[in-house]
This record gives structure tokens, C-alpha cells and sequence, in this order.
């Protein structure tokens, strides 16, 4: 198969990321020819690798989109400054994709951005929608909360929110429903005592 008819059978899946065993199944190859065909894309600045087994089909893929790939086969979703930023919540751009997640806690750096990947517990792992792009993305009063519980195992770099405006979307009572969750009572007691801080700074007026 050429290389040319061969981004277009990748192109028509609709996936800006692929791995390298889902090209062989559309291109109805081996794995090791998907995977030289590929790095001759990668070669011909066609498509970009990100990690071993794992390409951008899309050369301007949003990094949101890799959360899921990075993470597997442990569930992730994006959540923290990333979300409170594309829910129009945080006016400062994050410097990384932040996600939280089941599996093991790092960062991670590739060609499209670092993710920033978060571990917690599966008694509160959820709040998320799927968008229209595939990215898994906490709802505001979610992105909220993990930043609440996050405070009581990671510490200061959660304790404080730039420039948040709470007024779009989040819910008080949602996050609030969230941290019942929460088996440790000492934790419990650490999120809702950030989440009545990060509200309460919200509410104070400007200058």
C-alpha cells in the first residue's frame, strides 16, 4: 500500500490519534507493516509520533485528546486548571494538560504538550462528559472538587485558584455531593473546608 493511500484510509476513520494495532486493522496489515507505514508518514511530516505505538494523525490534535491513550488501560478524564480554562472559568492558560485519573500519577511529555496526570480514588472518580472530539472533560463543579480533594494529599500547589469565576457552571451542591463520597473522614473534612476557601475567595471583590 502507498503512503499516500494510506493517510487516507487513516484520515477516514475520523481520529486525530491512533495507535499503531488500530492502523493495521483499518489498513489490513501486520502490526510491523502498519508500523513502518507510519514512520514513513512520521518521515514525510505527515503525521506525528507521540509515544511508542501511538500517532497523530491530526497534526494540530489537541493535546485534551491524549488523556485517554496516556493513561491506559486505566480510565482518565480532564479535569483541574485544564477544565476550569475550557469551561471559560480560568483566563490563565495552563502550561500543561491536567488529568486525573485510576491508574499511576506523572507527567508525561510529548510532541503535542506534557499531561499531568493525578491519581485518585475511585470512591469520586467520575463527573465527566464526552465531547464532540472524544476528550473526557470534568464538569465545572467537578473540576472544582478534584481541585478540593487534590489539596488534602498533594498540599499547597491546590490551595489557591487564580482568577477563578465560579459563576460559570459550578455548583456548590454538586461538589458537595462529591466529597460525601470520600471514605476518609480526615480528607472529607480537608476538601469541603478548600472547597468553602476556594468560594469564599471567589466571592470577594476585585482590587
Amino acid at each position: 500500500m502507498s503512503a499516500t493511500s494510506g493517510l487516507a484510509e487513516l484520515r477516514a476513520l475520523g481520529l486525530p490519534i491512533v495507535r499503531t494495532r488500530d492502523a493495521a486493522v483499518r489498513l489490513g496489515m501486520t502490526d510491523s507493516a502498519a508500523s513502518h507505514l507510519l514512520r514513513r508518514l512520521s518521515d514525510a511530516g505527515l503525521i506525528r509520533p507521540i509515544r511508542r505505538g501511538l500517532w497523530a494523525i491530526d497534526m494540530h490534535a489537541d493535546p485534551m485528546q491524549l488523556a485517554s491513550f496516556v493513561t491506559a488501560p486505566y480510565p482518565s478524564y480532564v479535569s483541574l486548571w485544564s477544565a476550569l480554562h475550557a469551561h471559560g472559568m480560568l483566563s490563565q492558560i495552563p502550561r500543561a494538560t491536567y488529568v486525573v485519573s485510576l491508574g499511576r500519577p506523572g507527567s508525561v511529555e510529548t510532541p503535542l504538550g506534557t499531561l499531568v496526570i493525578h491519581r485518585i480514588a475511585p470512591e469520586v472518580f467520575g463527573g465527566y462528559e464526552a465531547r464532540r472530539d472524544g476528550v473526557l472533560l470534568a464538569s465545572p463543579s467537578k473540576a472544582v472538587f478534584d481541585l478540593a480533594y487534590l489539596s488534602a494529599t498533594y498540599g499547597p500547589r491546590f490551595r489557591r485558584l487564580p482568577e477563578l469565576d465560579l459563576r460559570r457552571g459550578y455548583q456548590p451542591k454538586v461538589a458537595r455531593v462529591w466529597a460525601a463520597k470520600i471514605p476518609s473522614g480526615r480528607i472529607r473534612a480537608i476538601t469541603l473546608e478548600r472547597l468553602n476557601t476556594y468560594e469564599a475567595e471567589a466571592n470577594q471583590p476585585a482590587g
